[in-house]
Order: structure tokens, then sequence, then C-alpha cells
């Protein structure tokens, strides 16, 4: 990029003067990179295109009107010279501005990926987490239903046993003995025959001597 002066084919500045904004085609690009000194991509040849339009018109005011019918009068090629000094420090300011923008841009684009790096372990420590939490709260649950049914089972059979308790203090209510499988009965029936017999023998008469008298009464007959 050392020429002052250089020649471009007039299809590349209609391309560039009268072509759709933002469709930079390679003749266009190395145009721009003559005319800035600076090598010119996609990404910088708006901001390169700005600042050599305005002296592209000035060398050639002709190609203002530039039209399909004027190519051909105006010839096949045009000469033109890279941008004065002054003009010059003005661009290589503006581009190393560019990329100071690009380097910034690119390390926040390295520290986001490695963010979202650490973000996508976090979540997968995060959901072994969850695995675990949730395997030991079926656990739990799992021990907690089992110790529910057989503290229900205790209760049942306390139950149980506290209704046989009522039942046998109602029986010795009833009948004021407690029959054990049977057992028992024979002894309350002998109770009851021996009382049976005491009454008999205290209400039996007393013995008389055949003299009309009692003799607990001191009465002998006579």
């Amino acid at each position: 990029m050392a020429e002052a002066r250089k020649v471009f084919p007039m299809q590349t500045f209609v391309s560039y003067l009268r072509g759709k904004a933002g469709n930079y085609n390679q003749d266009v690009l190395e145009l721009l990179s003559f005319v800035t000194q600076k090598q010119v991509d996609k990404e910088l040849a708006p901001f390169a295109s700005a600042m050599s339009k305005a002296w592209i018109y000035e060398q050639h005011p002709e190609l203002a009107r530039l039209g399909k019918e004027e190519v051909r009068e105006l010839g096949e090629n045009v000469s033109i010279l890279s941008l004065p000094a002054d003009v010059k420090e003005e661009v290589d300011a503006l581009f190393d501005k560019i990329a100071e923008y690009k380097k910034t841009i690119e390390e926040q684009k390295a520290k986001l990926a490695e963010y979202e790096g650490i973000i996508e372990e976090n979540k997968k420590k995060i959901a072994a987490l969850e695995a675990k939490v949730a395997d030991y709260e079926a656990q739990m649950k799992e021990e907690g239903e089992k110790k529910i049914i057989a503290s229900a089972a205790k209760v049942d059979e306390y139950i149980k046993k506290v209704d046989d308790l009522l039942a046998k203090i109602e029986e010795v209510k009833k009948h004021g003995v407690v029959t054990v499988s049977g057992e028992g009965a024979p002894a309350a029936e002998a109770e009851a025959g021996a009382a049976e017999t005491g009454e008999t023998k205290s209400s039996e008469a007393k013995p008389e001597f055949g003299f009309g008298g009692d003799i607990s009464d001191g009465e002998f007959g006579f």
C-alpha cells in the first residue's frame, strides 16, 4: 500500500458509489484499503467508506454525476490518490479506537463464555444435589411409612388388650367372679352349696324330749 496513486476499473467505482449500501465486494474493499492505507474488511468497510467518499469526489467531481449512460464517456479506468497525511492521521486514530473496541468485545465474549461454563457446571452440581435430596426424601418417606404401619399394628394390639380387659371387668360386675377358660366354676358351686347347707342347719327344729318343753328354756315338762 505504498503507492500514492492507483488506477481502478470504472466498474469498481460504479459498485462503490452507486451500489447498494453495505454491499462491499472484493474490488470495493481493495479500493477502500488503498484510499485509507489500511487493511479494510467488510466489518471496517462502512467506516472506511465514510472517510473515503468525499476524497474521491474531490479528485473526480464528474463521478458525482455517474450514471450507466455516462460510464463509457468517462473511460474504463479511474486513477485516484490515497488520503492526505492529515486525514490519514484521523483514519489511523479511528481504526485504532475500533481495534480497541473489538479487542474489548472479544475479551468480554471470552469472559462471558467462561461464566457460561461456570454456570453450566453449577447447574450440573445443583442437579446432582437435587437428585440426592429427592432420593433422601423418598427414603425417609418410605421409612416413615414403615414406622407408621408398625405403630398402627401396636396400637391395634393394645386396643384389643384393653377391650379384653373391659370385657372381664363387665363379667366381674355381673357375676362377681371371672371365669377364665371354664376354670373356677366348681369352686363357685361348692361355695354356693356350703352356704345353702349352713342355712338348712340353722333352720332345723331344736330337739324335744317328749315332755312338752325345750331344754334350752330350762323347762322339763313336769
